[in-house]
């Protein structure tokens, strides 16, 4: 009788807000009090929905729709203590996010998170709200490195888990989380709780879509070797 194989844990690279955290209403407070301060009228959480997950820049022109780069640094520089002082007032798990995570922990799998949010945020969101599991890194942007869809924070977080690119299941609510996952010749699996709509979601052919957290359970636990 032939030995079964032997099978790895699996390894999972979240992104965070809209994946794994709900973030909108503490975001979009700040990016109010913000545009309030600078004269611009304020964005609803559906706007706000469609505009966050290329980075704080991004977010900021895309708010006002405005693209001078001085005012808009001015305007980045000012949302950072009011976010830092907001962005846990409302901030929370989704649902069903506890009971996967405790799952995939039982497992023995590699868990990360690599967000565009800026790392000043995503370190210390990730210490308050996930410290119960055992992620081996949560990764924000940082000056001077690329933002996803770039691959090499992907690759770089692949390598802390100890896992072939290939193997690696890299699970996001947006277009850019799964293109990021193709670039880095990971299994791309989209979520439709998070940011962005379905359509989207579907138009950028994930390997699989996901409508409640426990889904990925099953997918990484058959999907790991």
């Amino acid at each position: 009788m032939a030995a079964a194989p032997n099978r790895r844990p699996p390894a999972i690279l979240f992104d965070l807000d809209g994946t794994l955290i709900d973030t909108l209403v503490d975001i979009t407070f700040a990016v109010n009090q913000v545009l309030a301060e600078f004269s611009f009228p304020p964005v609803g959480q559906q706007r706000m929905r469609a505009i966050i997950g290329e980075g704080l820049t991004t977010l900021l022109q895309r708010a006002t729709g405005i693209h001078d780069a001085a005012v808009i640094a001015t305007m980045v520089e000012r949302y950072k203590p009011i976010y830092e002082g907001s962005m846990l007032q409302n901030t929370r798990l989704y649902n069903g996010v506890k009971e996967m995570l405790n799952a995939i922990a039982d497992r023995n799998a590699s868990m990360c998170v690599l967000s565009n949010k800026p790392h000043l945020f995503t370190e210390p969101i990730c210490a308050a709200l996930l410290s119960p599991w055992p992620f081996v890194r949560c990764l924000g942007h940082r000056d001077g490195t690329p933002r996803k869809p770039d691959p090499t924070a992907a690759w770089q977080l692949a390598s802390e888990m100890n896992a072939d690119p290939s193997d690696v299941f890299f699970v996001g609510d947006s277009a850019i989380d799964i293109q990021t996952a193709r670039a880095a010749g990971m299994i791309p699996v989209a979520v439709t709780w998070g940011f962005r709509d379905v359509k989207e979601l579907q138009l950028a052919e994930p390997a699989y879509l996901l409508d409640i957290p426990m889904q990925l359970v099953s997918i990484v636990t058959a999907g790991s070797v």
